[in-house]
């Protein structure tokens, strides 16, 4: 009992916070940063949603090998996507990042998947005073690919359009290919 009364004074406290950010002067976050490798990536907020410590996952037989599996958060059972493997133009994950600074970043609920991404970690919030200049998407991108910003320091930061990652039909079949392992079966059995 005692849990659920903290639990319920962190929320009403984090969303005073935020309602109080909500109401001073400067501009506002747009993004949530994260990196894979060395590639920074920016997902829009309104199309994120709970950020979790990589917890332990359940693989599941006969899917891509970006499908890492499935886990179980907060009571929820979620999908589990390796972003970097996922998105063939971003660098497969350093095979040296640190398991304690992954993360797994859920979808917003609104886009109606139970999925999280992992991540090789958090680069904080950005809003677009953090930016320099954009340049549009190349014309052969995916549509799941926005433009790319860039940071004082000349850092590129590729957006991920969330929302059509989550309508993108490739996301959506986790099945492997099913390569023909097995002889053509004796006519007899046709």
């Amino acid at each position: 009992m005692a849990k659920r009364q903290a639990l319920r004074e962190l929320q009403q406290r984090i969303a005073g916070l935020l309602q109080q950010a909500k109401n001073e002067q400067g501009p506002a976050a747009s993004w949530l940063g994260v990196r894979l490798g060395e590639q920074r990536l920016l997902l829009p907020l309104q199309q994120s949603g709970e950020i979790h410590a990589l917890a332990p996952i359940q693989p599941l037989p006969y899917a891509t090998s970006w499908f890492l599996g499935v886990t179980a958060l907060r009571g929820n059972v979620y999908g589990v996507v390796d972003l970097a493997d996922f998105l063939p133009q971003a660098p497969a994950a350093s095979a040296h990042a640190e398991r304690s600074r992954q993360r797994l970043v859920a979808l917003n609920e609104t886009l109606g998947l139970n999925v999280v991404l992992r991540v090789d970690g958090l680069e904080g919030l950005r809003g677009p005073d953090a930016f320099v200049r954009c340049e549009a998407a190349a014309p052969d991108a995916p549509q799941h690919w926005g433009p790319v910003f860039f940071d004082g320091d000349g850092i590129a930061w590729q957006e991920i359009r969330l929302l059509a990652l989550a309508q993108n039909p490739q996301f959506l079949d986790i099945t492997a290919p099913i390569a023909p392992s097995v002889q053509a079966l004796p006519a007899a059995l046709h």
